[in-house]
């Protein structure tokens, strides 16, 4: 029995696919390769753009019907649930990287200092360097992890910032290169990928009903906790926002052009309240 797999068609999206493939036992499939809005717009450098674009055009193919099932990164899924689709978060092996790494140029050592030229495409991550690494030179960075590895050793940058996740999954890319892991807090999903699939699907079925699914039943929780705050807060692509959620403790913070809220909690709706009354809408509204 042949399932129908769309991805997009980088080669970190190829990489997550065999991972699902590999995590759930799927031996017959097909590849439906989709060049979607966001990869459009990546490649004519904007960087302001939903992370809900990398997978609309993907979950049309769901809608339709011509795919089974489609992989996404768990980062990418919008807070609000498209209606007919259903999905699972899941690890290889259960075992999920959530951080950020800096990594340097090899003429750059492994110490930060805040006049180098550091390399992101993320807002969160720009302001993150802003106050927590006291950066004084972010500069924007656009492409693929391979495109802005290669920027990074052609010297346009002297350190860049990417996920850990990503950099796993294609393997040997931090071969003899010097990296710290930062503590920031990273974006909801980081590190983990979706299984999406359309109500009723027989592919969806057998993957919920598996072992492996209820391996992931606390990752889910977490991931989809962390994105009833961001649907509560009516969060974009604008806005500035770390947060992890573990064992139902959600923690996070809000960054705006001059200041950053931090805010932690268990409760969406008093979690939402610290936030109004530090003033946290505000600093969402701050980049719009």
């Amino acid at each position: 029995m042949t399932i129908k797999i769309a991805s997009r068609s980088s080669k970190l999206a190829l990489a997550q696919v065999e991972e699902f493939v590999q995590t759930f036992s799927i031996k017959e499939y097909e590849l439906i390769n989709i060049r979607t809005q966001g990869d459009i717009m990546s490649s004519k450098g904007e960087i302001l753009f939903d992370k809900a674009h990398f997978v609309s055009d993907i979950e049309e193919s769901l809608l339709n019907g011509s795919v089974d099932v489609a992989i996404h990164s768990a980062k990418d899924m919008p807070a609000k649930k498209t209606a007919e689709l259903d999905h699972l978060y899941f690890t290889k092996e259960n075992k999920r990287f959530v951080s950020d790494l800096l990594i340097f140029n090899k003429s750059q050592g492994s110490l930060f200092k805040s006049h180098m030229k550091l390399g992101t495409s993320s807002l969160r991550r720009r302001l993150q360097a802003k106050f927590h690494l006291n950066a004084k030179n972010i500069s924007s960075l656009n492409g693929n992890i391979d495109t802005r590895i290669k920027k990074l050793d052609d010297g346009k940058y002297d350190c860049i910032i990417l996920a850990e996740a990503g950099l796993k999954r294609l393997e040997h890319l931090l071969e003899g290169k010097n990296f710290i892991r930062l503590n920031h807090i990273s974006c909801s999903g980081q590190g983990a990928l979706a299984v999406q699939w359309k109500d009723n699907n027989k592919f969806g079925d057998l993957i919920m009903s598996s072992d492996v699914a209820s391996l992931y039943t606390e990752l889910n929780a977490n991931i989809e906790l962390e994105k009833s705050l961001l649907k509560k807060l009516k969060t974009n692509c604008n806005s500035a926002i770390s947060i992890k959620s573990s064992q139902g403790q959600i923690n996070g913070e809000i960054y705006g052009i001059d200041k950053f809220i931090a805010f932690k909690g268990t409760k969406i709706e008093t979690i939402h309240k610290e936030i109004v009354d530090m003033g946290g809408l505000k600093l969402l509204n701050d980049h719009n």
